[in-house]
Order: C-alpha cells, then structure tokens, then sequence
C-alpha cells in the first residue's frame, strides 16, 4: 500500500515538473519574442528620427555655373616711331705734316710741373715711316719739385720692328742728373709705329727725344 502511494506520488511530482518546464519554455520564448519586438520598434524608430533629423539638416548646395567669358579689351601696341639716323660723324682727315729734326714741342702737366716732350728723330712723311703712337710724360721727380729745380733731359733709344723702344739712355751732357730715371722710365713706354722697308719691319737707332721740366709756380711768376 505504501509502495504503491510513493510510484503514484513520483509520477505526480514527474508531471508537475514537466508542466513547469513547458510554462517556462513558453515564458521565456514569449519574453525573447516580446523583446524582440520591441528592440525591432526601437530600431525602426531610431532609424526615422535619424532620416528625420539628416533631413531637417541637408543643406541644399546649388551650383551656379559661372560666367567665365570675362570680357579682355585687346590693346594694339603702337609701332614704334622710327627716328631718322643721326648723321654721320665727319671722317677725321689725316692731315700729317712735315716735321723738322728739331722736332715738335708738346706741353704736358704733370703733378705741379709743366713738362714739354720733344719728339727728335728723323720723323719722315714718307711711307712706311716709323711715327709715334704713345708718347707717356714723365713724373716730375719729387727731390726736384721740393728744390725748384727745372731743366731738360734728352734721350737716345732704338725703335724696334714691333715698335718698342730699348736701349733707353740718356745723351751726356745734354741731361741733368735728377731727371735722368724719370725719363728714361717715360721712354720705355714709347710706343711707334715701326718703319717699313720693301714690306719688312725694320729697326731705327739714334731716335732721340727731349723731356722739358718746368715748375708751374715759377712759370706763373714769371
């Protein structure tokens, strides 16, 4: 009797805890649908206050085409007005003179002297001549300057075929010592134009030149 109360208790007790499992089955499984529901409705909701909202803040970009046929004023550069050539310089002539063996007297300044070159030589007007080209005056030498000593100074040199000069010295007698370097120095730096001979250049010796030394002050006074 009792045996038959536990069987009849058990199968009671297996019942209810399959009827359990079936109400929790269909709670939970209509809790997960409701919550599925509602996170669908949620997510639609959210979906249009997002459309709205990217709506109310669209803003409406309109291109306008831009007008790109800007007006350009062409300017026509002026022609240059053509002035007439200026005349042309007269064509200096070359007017060569005789020159005696004395030879020509030129005054040329330097520092506070007046110094006259004398060009000597036999100077022809002849072709193929020789003729100075250069013709460089001397300083006037300070130790003379501070003595007021004036003079002249004559020289003797070679004119070469390239129109040098060399073997500068001075003529005895015919120079004061003080302004022997000077000259000399003023000589080496004469520049000819050599003398030809049957169309070959040839040298001329002998060819002398006479340095002048005055001192303006005493020329003023004078």
């Amino acid at each position: 009797m009792k045996n038959s109360h536990l069987v009849h208790s058990l199968e009671f007790n297996d019942h209810y805890f399959y009827l359990r499992l079936a109400i929790t089955t269909i709670a939970g499984l209509a809790i997960a649908g409701l919550l599925t529901l509602f996170m669908h409705i949620l997510i639609e909701f959210s979906q249009q206050e997002l459309v709205q909202g990217s709506r109310a803040n669209f803003l409406d970009f309109v291109r306008v085409k831009r007008d790109e046929s800007s007006q350009v004023k062409k300017t026509t550069p002026q022609r240059p007005q053509t002035q007439a050539a200026p005349p042309a310089p007269p064509t200096p002539q070359n007017n060569q003179q005789n020159m005696s063996d004395v030879g020509l007297q030129v005054s040329i300044p330097a520092a506070d002297a007046n110094i006259t070159v004398d060009i000597g030589g036999m100077i022809g007007t002849g072709d193929g001549e020789y003729l100075p080209i250069v013709k460089v005056a001397p300083a006037y030498p300070i130790k003379a300057s501070m003595s007021n000593t004036e003079g002249t100074c004559t020289v003797e040199f070679t004119v070469s075929t390239t129109g040098a000069t060399k073997d500068v010295e001075i003529v005895p007698g015919e120079c004061l010592i003080v302004f022997a370097r000077t000259s000399i120095s003023a000589a080496k730096r004469f520049k000819y134009k050599p003398r030809i001979v049957n169309s070959e250049a040839i040298e001329v010796p002998n060819v002398r030149n006479r340095f002048e030394y005055t001192l303006e002050d005493r020329q003023d006074s004078q």
